[in-house]
């Protein structure tokens, strides 16, 4: 089990995909740029979904002393997880983990510091772009944005997960 959010590969992806997207864009068929964005959109989602799972497993880690309990935990919070929705999908897993008085304190912090609405609306954007990548084909004329545009997503996220991150450890 991991024990921390790790951004150092998720960026290197992003800014791998960033350099092709790049180099597609001036060669013969520059459509394969568009295979760069997908593709950048859809490993970012993957990424939140798994740093989600990171956070969740944080909350309990320590706390749950059976192995019955620790499996339930994995098999009915986590692993039917399949989504980044703050409210569907995050808050639920955190609220059946840690409770509603943690999860409701963690929200607070995150709204008095402003980061709850920039966390939410991130992820609906990239729910939408997620979403339209996950279910069009490469001839469905669909813009994505660039993965130096996902890259500049990651900076925004990444602080405010780390900071979930470190209230969790708190609890």
């Amino acid at each position: 089990m991991l024990n921390m959010i790790i951004k150092k590969h998720i960026e290197n992806t992003i800014v791998m995909l960033d350099a092709r997207y790049n180099q597609a864009l001036l060669s013969p068929t520059p459509q394969d740029a568009i295979y760069f964005s997908k593709l950048a959109i859809l490993e970012y989602g993957g990424w939140i979904e798994e740093s989600f799972d990171v956070i969740i497993k944080r909350t309990v880690k320590g706390k749950l002393k059976t192995q019955i309990y620790q499996n339930i935990h994995a098999k009915d919070i986590i692993k039917p997880n399949f989504g980044f929705e703050y409210k569907k999908h995050f808050r639920t897993m955190m609220y059946k983990s840690v409770g509603l008085v943690a999860t409701e304190l963690i929200e607070k912090h995150l709204n008095d510091t402003g980061k709850l609405q920039i966390f939410e609306s991130e992820l609906d954007s990239l729910k939408t772009h997620r979403d339209d990548a996950a279910h069009t084909w490469i001839y469905a004329t669909r813009m994505y944005p660039s993965p130096s545009v996902i890259k500049g997503k990651l900076d925004i996220l990444y602080p405010i997960m780390k900071s979930i991150y470190s209230q969790v450890v708190r609890l």
